[in-house]
């Protein structure tokens, strides 16, 4: 699939979703948001200090920007904060979340994850939750990234599937066959760590299976034993936090 049949996907399916679309809130939207909340609270608790002393934060991959908003209301009350995503239909949808947490997000912007329209060391955090392996121009988009960052700024990519690259096309294979919205990706740790380093960051890469959200006994036996024997984490389909820092 080329990348401009990709992001009309991407872009269409917040339009036509009979639940995620902008014109109503529905309770499948609420119900599907909040089970991931409880994902993204483990992350953040995990990582509390990079939230320490931002000013300025920018998710990308936002989606409906339900996680700026809860990050808004319980996490940087204070920090001016801007979704992006690649959709216009998916960025129409803040307002429900904003009226839902009674806050209101700084900035929400349609725009492509490597186009950033923001001016140069703009943000003190940039973040995406289970959003990185969507991007494909990933290289394109840490450019981008490394841009808008404040010196020492740090980005996140938090809940992101991935895989060794020896087990890479048939866990892609698998995934995709089980008939997702959206196309999907997988991330290799060690091409994301390279790509990053070359763009001057420093990077850190983490596999934690701690914060999942199974959902069957067989899931959750599969990431007990990954995570009992470290070594099948590294090889095995897995799941990934990485933190870029920009030197």
């Amino acid at each position: 699939m080329d990348l401009k049949e990709k992001e009309r996907i991407e872009i269409e399916f917040w339009k036509n979703s009979k639940t995620e679309n902008p014109s109503i809130f529905t309770l499948g939207n609420f119900l599907n948001k909040i089970d991931k909340i409880s994902i993204l609270h483990a992350k953040i608790s995990k990582h509390r200090n990079l939230f320490n002393n931002v000013n300025t934060c920018l998710e990308i991959g936002a989606g409906q920007g339900w996680a700026s908003s809860f990050i808004k209301k319980w996490i940087l009350p204070e920090a001016q904060m801007t979704v992006s995503d690649i959709s216009p239909y998916a960025v129409e949808s803040v307002k429900y979340w904003e009226e839902f947490y009674d806050i209101k997000v700084e900035n929400a912007v349609a725009c492509k994850s490597y186009e950033l329209p923001f001016e140069n060391e703009s943000f003190d955090l940039v973040f995406c939750f289970a959003a990185a392996h969507h991007f494909v121009k990933l290289e394109e988009t840490l450019t981008e990234v490394h841009r808008v960052l404040k010196p020492s700024g740090k980005c996140l990519f938090l809940y992101e599937p991935t895989s060794h690259r020896v087990t890479y096309k048939l866990h892609l294979a698998y995934v995709n066959s089980t008939n997702p919205s959206t196309p999907e990706d997988i991330l290799i740790p060690k091409e994301i760590k390279k790509i990053g380093e070359g763009l001057n960051f420093k990077v850190e890469h983490s596999y934690d299976h701690k914060s999942q959200n199974p959902k069957s006994l067989i899931m959750g036996f599969y990431f007990k034993v990954i995570s009992t024997f470290g070594f099948l984490e590294k090889i095995l389909p897995s799941s990934s936090d990485f933190i870029f820092i920009k030197k």
